[in-house]
């Protein structure tokens, strides 16, 4: 069995792939999931991939990847969200176990890449965008100014400013107006 028979595979079985996700984070973890809303479109990213009907434009579902990193809880912490994308590879597995389906070994790493990928990507914007919110929250730093009153003073000025412009050798001679050479004889 290839890649692309796996993929048709979590196609076919996605939604019990997704149930059976659920159902192990409630019973391991408990909470909101933070990935919830991401599964079944990282479940049919994933599909496309392994079957190679990703558009030739992008490589191996990055685009797919982004649209459904935005579906993770941004509030969620990096550990938790690992911990999900790490039920929802035992999820895919034992529901294609379940199946009767034997997947050899580098099929299984192509899918289980793919959602190290996934998971990477999730981390990655998690990261993002809690540093977009403590901008948000906190502002650019503003140095205070001194206790005693003075002003900062700003650093020295490059030595090249420092120094005048050079003096003309030579002095101008007036140009003529336009359109008269002069008379040689004067």
């Amino acid at each position: 069995m290839g890649a692309v028979a796996v993929g048709l595979l979590v196609e076919e079985q996605r939604g019990e792939i997704a149930a059976a996700w659920k159902r192990a984070v409630e019973e391991e973890l408990g909470g909101e999931p933070a990935i919830g809303f991401a599964v079944l479109p990282l479940l049919r990213e994933l599909s496309l991939a392994l079957r190679g009907d990703a558009p030739a434009s992008r490589p191996r579902g990055a685009d797919g990847l982004q649209r459904c990193m935005v579906l993770v809880r941004s509030g969620a912490q990096p550990a938790r969200v690992a911990r999900e994308f790490k039920l929802l590879h035992r999820a895919v597995w034992e529901a294609l176990r379940r199946a009767g389906r034997i997947v050899a070994a580098n099929e299984r790493r192509a899918a289980d890449e793919w959602l190290d990928e996934a998971l990477a990507a999730a981390l990655d914007r998690l990261e993002r965008v809690r540093m977009r919110i403590d901008l948000l929250e906190h502002g650019p730093e503003i140095v205070p100014a001194s206790r005693d009153g003075a002003r900062p003073t700003p650093p020295p000025l490059p030595r090249a400013a420092l120094r005048p412009p050079p003096l003309p050798t030579q002095p101008r001679r007036p140009i003529p107006p336009s359109g008269s050479l002069g008379d040689p004889r004067k």
